[in-house]
């Protein structure tokens, strides 16, 4: 199974993050710093939700049929 990574930045502040936080929402897009759009489950950055919102930048580890298996902050 071939693994690839993407690293993307994030500044979403809290009122922006509570969205997916309530539920009102479940999906985020992002685009890595390759320029590669990626659809990512709420439930994945959920962990790095803060009283702020979530900031910094993250590399994400998938297979080449698109399975997410690893996010991680840098």
């Amino acid at each position: 199974m071939a693994v690839s990574q993407s690293i993307f930045a994030i500044d979403l502040d809290y009122d922006e993050a509570r969205v997916f936080y309530t539920g009102a929402k479940n999906r985020i897009q992002v685009t890595a710093n390759d320029g590669k759009k990626i659809n990512l489950p709420w439930s994945m950055l959920q962990p790095f939700f803060t009283p702020s919102g979530v900031q910094g930048r993250f590399v994400i580890q998938y297979t080449s049929d698109g399975k997410m298996l690893k996010l991680e902050r840098l």
